[in-house]
């Protein structure tokens, strides 16, 4: 009983200091919060900014698909297109460096209307390219979509300035934070004092393009556009108010 009754003492304690320290807050028009225990208020904004840059890097993989009735056949079929596709590439003084191709993949192909039997095999190789030089994209496209049976997947454009992009984007979205802060506190009749807190909550880079064959050379008379890619940057910011 006497245990009890420690307990409860303990619990209506809590709930008093609960109460012996009330939180003030306000609520921003854009979902954005401002609270602090009494005597300190503080803003929580949340700030957005992206920036972009035409791209200068390409990234896409070629697949390769051959099916055989033995894994051997499967494989030996695979093999043969991947050294097209090698000699195709070697035209265009691609480094070694930014060609891989190690993926290898052999499968069963299963019929399940005839008990599950086994009617060949399927063999897939991806080889992975990197341009640097993105003008080379439309005439490596024509030259490897001459070749039989290829998949051009994940196809993405690139910037070598990836890092800078990330930084700049990271500055604006503290200004843009800052700004929000500094308009909140003004239509609130407050006055802002400084940042308290800061954290990033998110960096990445925007969509950037979904490739497709009929981007070819200058040469081919078909036209071709880079367009722009981005970096988006998204912080939560936290400010004394007055």
């Amino acid at each position: 009983m006497i245990f009890l009754k420690g307990m409860n003492y303990l619990k209506s304690l809590l709930v008093v200091v609960v109460f012996l320290t009330p939180l003030s807050s306000v609520m921003a028009s854009d979902g954005s919060q401002s609270y602090g225990v009494k005597g300190t208020k503080t803003i929580v904004v949340q700030g957005n900014a992206s920036v972009s840059v035409e791209p200068d890097q390409i990234r896409f993989v070629v697949g390769l698909d051959a099916r055989a009735a033995t894994a051997a056949v499967a494989y030996k079929n695979v093999e043969k297109k991947m050294r097209k596709v090698m000699a195709a590439l070697s035209q265009f003084d691609i480094p070694e460096k930014d060609i891989q191709a190690m993926d290898l993949s052999i499968a069963p192909v299963i019929d399940y209307e005839r008990q599950r039997q086994i009617i060949g095999h399927d063999a897939k190789r991806n080889v992975a390219v990197r341009l640097m030089d993105i003008d080379q994209y439309g005439a490596i496209m024509e030259s490897l979509g001459q070749l039989d049976v290829i998949r051009f997947e994940q196809v993405q454009l690139a910037s070598s300035q990836q890092d800078a992009l990330s930084l700049q984007a990271l500055e604006a979205a503290y200004k843009n934070a800052e700004k929000k802060a500094l308009l909140l506190a003004k239509a609130s009749g407050l006055k802002l004092l400084g940042l308290i807190d800061l954290k990033e909550n998110s960096s990445r880079s925007a969509t950037p393009f979904k490739g497709r064959m009929a981007m070819m050379s200058s040469d081919s008379g078909a036209a071709t556009s880079k367009g722009s890619i981005g970096v988006e940057s998204h912080i939560v910011a936290t400010f004394e108010i007055k």
